[in-house]
């Protein structure tokens, strides 16, 4: 196995072990200590990943956001990328999508929707199964936010990619390639890192 597949393996596990109560418990600290930060007053637009088991619950800036009247974008895998729509309401409606994660429902995304111009600059909130204190991100293997993120720097569009994870898949380092795209910060329960 190579050294992302070992470490994405130990992850599992350990998120495996860990009780919903304790997902719950995290997430809603991060969103705590996310809602007295500069950055999260820096940006009127939150583009969030929806939780699904096994993962850091995102319920809490979901609705933090929705509650400051942010304008807030969530993810559906359409073929081999990600694509964000408008989210009005925490409670959904929801679908469910291809690996089985909440997703929202059917209208027009981000790029059709809006104006890009009204919603760039952007905090981008992505999951991960492991980050490193250098920003760099460990997924599941499939690309989808790489790729996102690739997409976006190629578009000249202003964001600020940040790991929401829970604490122990903050790690001393994550094997990175070239096509890795780095996170400006992480955040978990206990800390906010923004990456030099």
């Amino acid at each position: 196995m190579s050294s992302k597949e070992i470490l994405r393996e130990e992850i599992k596990k350990r998120l495996k072990n860990t009780s919903p109560g304790e997902f719950n418990s995290q997430g809603e600290k991060a969103a705590a200590l996310l809602k007295t930060s500069s950055i999260w007053a820096s940006y009127k637009t939150i583009f969030i990943f929806l939780s699904m088991k096994a993962e850091i619950e995102t319920q809490s800036l979901l609705e933090a956001a929705l509650s400051e009247g942010k304008k807030v974008f969530a993810p559906r895998v359409e073929e081999d990328k990600l694509v964000f729509y408008p989210v009005q309401s925490a409670l959904g409606p929801w679908r469910k999508g291809p690996f089985g994660i909440k997703e929202p429902p059917d209208g027009k995304p981000v790029e059709e929707g809006t104006s890009a111009a009204g919603i760039y600059p952007a905090l981008l909130i992505t999951p991960g199964l492991a980050f490193d204190r250098e920003g760099r991100r460990l997924g599941r293997g499939r690309g989808y936010y790489d790729r996102f993120l690739a997409e976006l720097d190629n578009k000249g569009k202003p964001y600020h990619a940040m790991g929401l994870c829970m604490d122990f898949q903050l790690v001393e380092k994550v094997p990175a390639e070239e096509y890795d795209k780095k996170v400006q910060s992480i955040l978990t329960c206990k800390e906010l890192n923004t990456v030099a």
